[in-house]
Order: structure tokens, then C-alpha cells, then sequence
């Protein structure tokens, strides 16, 4: 039921019913608005904030995971490495110290006191050796010749079970005998050791160590020692030296040692594979090139590269299983490590950061993309699920608006038992109570209290809406609307009011509406004022008015004929007009047509009435 609107009702009234639509309104607003958006809203935000923070703490462990895993595994790479160039440079330093030991073990003291050789530094400035007479010279040249022989037998057997070696020597101290120098054997191209003839210590310079660095270096350290790869020039080759100074009696006998190739310690790096660009590489503790496979050997990394320095300090610490170093070479970032081999070399592993840690990138990238697509699943189910929940919510805002809107026909069909339920039947019951309240407003804002038909206020309304109606034929958006009007008027009310009283004339005015109400039972009766009526014609009515015209006249004459009283008499002047769309252009002209016509109608009767 759609009530229209009432301008005349009383204040206290229209006080109380605004009251209650903006109520409804503000509840509409807070059901439409605020709770689905802020419920969205939040849990957007929470599930945004729980992906983001797992999803960032996830990122964040594993890449410190990944970092740490990254370290670990380029040093595990390069001490793999190391522990097995360790071995092979173990096992070179355990032939020369079996070797050595046999040696030492093997010379006499008395025999080196017999040749007066006894304090012989071998740098070739004792005076002592050289005041030996010949058969002091000679004794000592047998023996020494004898105890070489003994020593080459052994280290033959040995250096033939010895990966690597390229030569082995045993170098006899020049200031014990110019006859015997000792032994000096290289593996020759079919894999067999030559013997060559030992060099000539004192023909060269003790800083020469091409050419007796290998006999010089040890006999300054005092100790068994690795020489750092050096070109030897005696075979024209790059080797390292595992060699050991030989004692006895506190005097110098020589040195014995071993030489492996250089490209014998490259080999077995060349084989190392690094991630795809990493690499390795030996270096000085200074930070000179050993081997590389990209850079010439002698090249000073930490002087060529500015991203290097500070390479020898580091080099300097044991190794660098706690922590790598990055640096970053032509744009890359990347990782390297080291470890110290047995002969002191530095065994460097580097590899680019971006292959390192390519294994825990491309976790990350799936983990965002799974947490995106969560994220859009959630996002998904929530507005599913929001629309699921809001929709009884927004069917009542909607019931509310009409409800604003005037219309009372409002039927909610949710019949949940949850919250939303009990407030479906809550709106319902009060939409219940608005029809009737609305109601009772509406039969006395609109209502003639004596007549019981509609009154002036209600007639207005459906002027306006007729109208409307016009206006908008007249912009071609409907058809024309097709209505008459009738206007009644009671003769001799006051007449009847006077003579016989008030209460006469209420019964003169009601036995008149009877009539109208009866004839025009289709069509809306309207009490204009004290005693003129109006009736508006339409569909039915309006196609039959002539003929309810004529009717009414007809009873009119049949009421008045029976009445005893001059009260029960029926008695109007009465006239109608028709709306003409080419001549009326409201409804207040078809009104003033059929007033007029009454006003003619009402002449005729008083000239006919009896005087």
C-alpha cells in the first residue's frame, strides 16, 4: 500500500514519524555503508597484513637461511677442494720427510769429524772446510758418495709410488765435497726419472731463486718448507718445492726435497665447477696470482681491482669459513672464500651472488606468487562470502528506503534465525505498525469526519497527480490521461440549518453524499466545503458518465419524491466537463468548466423551484 504524502498533518504527528524515517535512514546508511565496507575493509586488511607478514618473515628467514646456506656451500666447495690438494701435498711431504729421516738416520757423526766438516753452514764462508788436507777430502768423498747411493736407492723406491713428482733431489752441501754434490732425478716425457746433473750452488747468487731457490730458501728457514710456485730455470717450468734441510752434528749436510708441476695443482682445479660464472683460483698471501683461469699469473689482484683492497690483510687470517667477503667486479656482486693449503698457497672460490642465491630467489618469487594468489582467492571468497551476508542486509536498507520513499507495501522473506533474522521481524513488525498508523493518519488527515468521504486535502493530491499525468503526455513520455470531473452542490443548506437546526442539516448533507457515493461507486467522492461535492471520473465511470449523470439526476427525483422531511429530500445542482487535451491544460480548467456548468444548473433549479 503506497500512502501519499501529507503536508496537513498535525505537528506532533509528522514530529514523531520523521523521527522514525530518519531513523530507518540512518540504519540504512549504517547497514549499506558501514558495515559491509568497514567489515571489507578490515578483513582486507587483515588478510593483507597476515600474507605480507608471513610473507615477509618467511622472505626474511629464508634469506638469511639462504645466505647462510650460500656461505656454507661455497666453502664447503672450496674446502672439498683444498682437503683434497692436502693430500696430494701430504703425501709429497711425507715421502720427503721418509726420505729425510732415513738420511739423518744414516750419516755418522764421526765420519763428518773425520773430514773436518763439522759446523759447515753451507752458504760456502766456513774457512774450515777449506784447510782439510786430500785425505781428509778423500775419506769424506767415499763416504758421501756411499750414503748419496744409500739415500738415491730409497727415494727412487719412494718418488716411484709418489703421485705428481716431477723431480727429486738430494743436494749435498758444496762446503762438504766438490766431487759430490748428490743427486738430482726428473721425470722425463715417457714417464721415467732421468738423472741431471745436480747445479752448481756456488756459480750463482743466493738471491737467484730460478736456479737454487730451491736450496737457499730452505737452508735460510731452517725447517721443512713449501716454496711458493716459482719458474725454475734449470727446467724451464713454473714448480713448487716441498724440500727439507738435512743435520747432523750441527753442521749443514744439505737439502732433500721434491718438485711437483705447477699445472699438477692447476689441473686439479681447472675440474672445479663453481655454480655456472663462479670459479677457482690460487693465490699469494699478497694477493698475487698463482693460477687463475681468466687472469695472467704474477697479476696483484688487490692492486688491479679497486673492489679488492684489502684482499692481503684478509688472506693473511687462517680462512674464511666464518664469513666470505663481497665485493663487487664490473657491476656483479659476488661471494668469495678461501682456505690455506698445506704449502701456503691461497685456495680462493668466488661465484656471482645473483647465482648463489638463485636457488632461494626463486623460492621467494614462489612463495609471493602463491601468497598473490592466495591473497586473490581470499579476497575472492570474502567479497563472496560479504555478499552472501550483506544482501538480506541490503534487501532490508532497500525495504527502508521505499519505506522513506512513502510506500508501506514493503514484505521481507529472510527467515534466518540469526541476528539479521531477528531484525528482518523486528522492520517487519514496525512496518506493520507504520501501515496502521499511517493509516489512521491518513483516514483523518484526508477523511470528511461527517461525510466519511475524502475530503479537500485529498482531493489536491489527486490533482496534482492527474496533473503529472498531463505533463507528461505533453512531453510525449506517456498517453494522454482520460478523466472527467462532477461538481455537486446541496441546495437550501442553509435554509435547512436555520429553520430546523444543525443536526437536520448534517442529515440533509449525509442523505446527499449516500446518493453520490452510490451512482459514482467507482470513483472517488470529494466534501470541496460545507455543502459542494466533487467527483473525479475515470476508466469505468469516465466511459459511462453519461449515463451516471443521468442516473443520478433520475434518483435524485425517486429520493425526493419518497422523503417526508424537507431534510430527506435530495436536492443538488450538479454540472460536469470532460478533459480535452487540445483545450485543458490542468486539471484546475476541466474544475472551473464543471463548476461553471453546476452554477447554471443550480439557476435553472431555483427559476423552476415554486416561490
Amino acid at each position: 500500500m503506497r500512502f501519499p504524502e501529507f503536508p496537513s498533518i498535525p505537528h506532533a504527528g509528522r514530529s514523531s514519524l520523521d523521527n522514525l524515517l530518519y531513523t530507518i535512514r540512518r540504519g540504512r546508511d549504517l547497514f549499506a555503508h558501514s558495515i559491509r565496507t568497514r567489515i571489507t575493509a578490515l578483513t582486507l586488511a587483515a588478510i593483507l597484513v597476515s600474507v605480507l607478514s608471513i610473507g615477509g618473515i618467511s622472505i626474511y628467514s629464508i634469506k638469511l637461511e639462504g645466505d647462510r646456506d650460500s656461505l656454507e656451500k661455497l666453502t664447503l666447495i672450496c674446502d672439498n677442494r683444498r682437503r683434497k690438494l692436502n693430500e696430494y701435498l701430504d703425501s709429497i711431504e711425507q715421502s720427503v720427510e721418509m726420505v729425510s729421516r732415513y738420511a739423518g738416520e744414516e750419516l755418522s757423526s764421526v765420519e763428518l769429524m773425520s773430514g773436518g766438516v763439522i759446523g759447515a753452514n753451507g752458504y760456502g764462508d766456513n774457512p774450515l772446510w777449506s784447510s782439510r788436507d786430500s785425505d781428509q777430502r778423500w775419506q769424506l768423498d767415499r763416504y758421501l758418495k756411499s750414503h748419496t747411493a744409500d739415500v738415491e736407492t730409497v727415494f727412487r723406491s719412494v718418488s716411484n709410488h709418489t703421485n705428481g713428482v716431477l723431480t727429486y733431489y738430494y743436494r749435498i752441501n758444496p762446503e762438504l765435497s766438490d766431487a759430490v754434490k748428490g743427486f738430482w732425478y726428473s721425470r722425463g716425457e715417457t714417464g721415467q726419472f732421468m738423472s741431471l746433473e745436480p747445479t752448481d750452488i756456488l756459480n750463482y747468487d743466493r738471491d737467484d731463486e730460478e736456479h737454487v731457490g730451491f736450496y737457499f730458501i730452505p737452508l735460510g728457514r731452517g725447517r721443512p718448507s713449501w716454496l711458493e710456485p716459482y719458474y725454475n730455470a734449470n727446467l724451464d717450468t713454473v714448480i713448487t718445492s716441498y724440500a727439507i734441510p738435512i743435520y747432523k752434528a750441527g753442521t749443514f749436510i744439505g737439502v732433500i726435497g721434491m718438485d711437483i708441476s705447477y699445472q699438477t695443482l692447476v689441473t686439479q682445479l681447472e675440474s672445479v665447477q663453481i655454480y655456472e660464472a663462479g670459479y677457482a683460483c690460487l693465490l699469494e698471501e699478497d694477493g698475487t696470482v698463482l693460477y687463475h683461469p681468466l687472469l695472467e699469473h704474477g697479476l696483484n689482484l688487490e692492486e688491479e681491482e679497486p673492489a679488492l683492497a684489502g684482499l692481503s690483510d684478509w688472506l693473511k687470517s687462517a680462512d674464511s669459513s666464518k664469513g666470505g667477503r663481497l665485493y663487487t667486479y664490473r657491476g656483479t656482486e659476488w661471494l668469495m672464500v678461501f682456505h690455506t693449503l698445506a704449502n701456503g698457497m691461497k685456495l680462493v672460490a668466488a661465484a656471482p651472488m645473483r647465482e648463489i642465491n638463485a636457488n632461494w630467489l626463486s623460492l621467494v618469487h614462489r612463495i609471493t606468487l602463491t601468497a598473490a594468489i592466495l591473497l586473490l582467492l581470499f579476497a575472492g571468497v570474502m567479497f563472496y562470502l560479504m555478499n552472501h551476508i550483506t544482501e538480506p542486509l541490503l534487501r532490508l536498507t532497500n525495504a527502508s528506503r521505499l519505506l522513506a520513499e512513502g510506500n508501506y507495501d514493503v514484505e521481507l522473506d529472510y527467515t534466518g534465525k540469526d541476528e539479521v533474522g531477528i531484525l528482518y521481524g523486528a522492520f517487519q513488525h514496525l512496518v506493520n505498525h507504520l501501515r496502521v498508523y499511517i493509516s489512521d493518519l491518513n483516514s483523518r488527515a484526508y477523511q470528511d469526519a461527517m461525510t466519511g468521504v475524502k475530503n479537500k486535502g485529498a482531493y489536491n493530491i489527486s490533482a496534482k497527480q492527474l496533473d503529472d499525468a498531463i505533463r507528461m503526455a505533453g512531453l510525449g513520455e506517456t498517453p494522454q490521461p482520460e478523466f472527467a470531473i462532477v461538481m455537486l452542490d446541496c441546495n437550501n443548506l442553509k435554509k435547512i440549518n436555520d429553520r430546523y437546526g444543525h443536526d437536520k442539516g448534517d442529515i440533509y448533507l449525509q442523505t446527499a453524499c449516500a446518493l453520490i457515493c452510490r451512482v459514482f461507486s467507482h470513483s472517488p467522492v470529494f466534501r470541496m466545503g460545507g455543502d459542494e461535492f466533487t467527483v473525479i471520473l475515470q476508466k469505468e465511470d469516465y466511459h459511462s458518465r453519461e449515463v451516471l449523470f443521468t442516473l443520478f439526476s433520475r434518483l435524485g427525483e425517486e429520493t425526493t419524491a419518497r422523503a417526508e422531511n424537507v431534510w430527506e429530500e435530495i436536492n443538488i445542482a450538479k454540472g460536469m466537463a470532460a478533459y480535452d487535451p487540445l483545450t485543458d491544460g490542468s486539471v484546475e480548467n476541466v474544475l472551473h468548466r464543471a463548476d461553471e456548468l453546476m452554477y447554471l444548473d443550480k439557476q435553472r433549479m431555483k427559476r423552476a423551484a415554486p416561490r
